[in-house]
């Protein structure tokens, strides 16, 4: 019997010490969750501000290219106005 109860006694220890151990995992993995939260907000965040960039850059480029359009117009309307080949080396 004696044995017994020391056996049940030193099971119980060792499931309280598993216990414990479990506990403290949990709060580590809690943590790590509200790390994990809040990083996922952040590159949420991140994206937004990825996609406004994108537009502007979009719209930059587009205003590039119009603007290529029109440089690329008016010297041929130049040359076609009679400003030669040395005027526009001048330009």
């Amino acid at each position: 019997m004696k044995e017994l109860m020391l056996s049940l006694m030193d099971k119980q220890d060792r499931l309280t010490m598993e216990n414990i151990e479990l506990k403290l995992r949990l709060v580590e993995c809690e943590k790590l969750s509200a790390i994990n939260q809040g990083l996922q907000e952040e590159i949420k965040e991140i994206k937004k501000q990825n996609d406004v960039l994108k537009a502007t850059c979009q719209d930059y480029e587009n205003s590039l290219r119009s603007l290529q359009v029109k440089v690329k117009d008016g010297i041929v309307d130049w040359v076609e106005g009679g400003l030669g080949e040395n005027k526009l080396k001048e330009l």
